[in-house]
């Protein structure tokens, strides 16, 4: 017989309980506790904890973030693809993805909604995109090999760098010659995609070839002398 003023359901929940996995158990037994735990819904509470941390890390920014990544293999397929006008549409959507990329940060830091998931999710979605692209194109003898040799090692070794410095409490910051080795690096891959219908635009994109290597080199350099207490 239930103890006056307990709730006459406590013992069934509690067997109900003990009768879950245990690593589950712990989760459970916060939700007794508050009560969420409803009758015959026993998993409920572990459910709707698992979902709200979900939906709270699933922000905008990362919502374009992820966008972001997806819209990676949707590109390479396309420039791989050959059919009527395909790299008109690589570049379109390279565009909106790299728009992506202005957009989540901006909102991100106006709304306050920067999370770790975005710090994780932003630099690899870039990578994803501007490494994956490079690749297609030098595998169609549209770029030198040489250069995504050199993007890819500088992205490489940057990340190495931000794992270093961010395992000691530290966060590797975008600067002015990032933010530029970002913008040639967008500006070589679009003109290298455009000139393959519009022939004209080929010389322009040769010389954001140069910029491009000539930023990202330079970038890498001022990140490594900026932190470089982390390296030596």
């Amino acid at each position: 017989v239930p103890r006056p003023g307990t709730d006459h359901q406590a013992a069934p929940r509690v067997q109900r309980l003990a009768e879950r996995p245990l690593w589950l158990q712990s989760r459970l037994t916060d939700a007794l506790q508050t009560q969420s735990w409803h009758p015959g819904v026993a998993d409920r509470p572990y459910v709707d904890a698992h979902w709200r941390r979900v939906t709270r890390h699933l922000t905008i920014p990362n919502q374009l973030t992820i966008l972001r990544i997806l819209m990676v293999p949707v590109i390479g397929a396309v420039l791989a693809i050959k059919f009527t006008n395909h790299y008109q549409v690589a570049a379109a959507i390279y565009v909106a993805a790299a728009a992506t990329d202005t957009l989540d940060g901006r909102i991100a830091r106006s709304r306050n909604l920067v999370t770790e998931l975005g710090k994780f999710l932003d630099p690899l979605a870039d990578k994803l995109l501007v490494i994956t692209v490079l690749v297609i194109l030098a595998s169609q003898s549209l770029l030198p090999s040489w250069v995504v040799v050199v993007v890819a090692a500088r992205e490489f070794l940057i990340t190495g760098l931000r794992s270093v410095a961010a395992a000691q409490g530290v966060v590797v910051s975008s600067t002015p010659w990032g933010k530029s080795k970002t913008l040639t690096q967008n500006c070589m891959i679009l003109l290298i995609i455009l000139a393959q219908p519009y022939p004209p635009l080929m010389l322009a994109g040769v010389v954001f070839i140069w910029l491009a290597v000539i930023a990202t080199v330079l970038s890498g350099l001022d990140y490594l002398w900026r932190y470089r207490r982390f390296i030596i």
